[in-house]
């Protein structure tokens, strides 16, 4: 009991002194991350970095459109083929085919 009180004491200790100089820390690392970002340099690579990016986006755009409509007519095709819904205009479930309207 001695050993868990004097870890929990060593904890708190640690936890005041470490919150003062951890927040002192990382005031000033934001400083730098704030002072780099406003960086004109940086700021024309980023700007670069978005155009690049766009002009990519949209030379593949349409050949990405290709494959995902083409993805989405074999899913579909899959799928009605596992349903039986090309068969029947009602669709199967287990090998009996149902009727609108119709009780079992």
């Amino acid at each position: 009991m001695r050993t868990k009180a004097a870890f929990l004491v060593g904890g708190a200790i640690g936890y005041v002194l470490g919150t003062r100089a951890g927040r002192e820390q990382f005031e000033k690392i934001r400083a730098q991350a704030q002072k780099l970002w406003e960086d004109p340099r940086v700021k024309s690579t980023v700007s670069d970095v978005e155009q690049r990016a766009a002009t990519i986006v949209k030379e593949k755009a349409p050949e990405i459109r290709e494959k995902v409509t083409e993805a989405v007519r074999s899913a579909t095709d899959t799928v009605r083929s596992r349903t039986g819904e090309g068969d029947s205009p009602y669709g199967t479930t287990s090998g009996t085919t149902s009727t609108p309207g119709a009780t079992s």
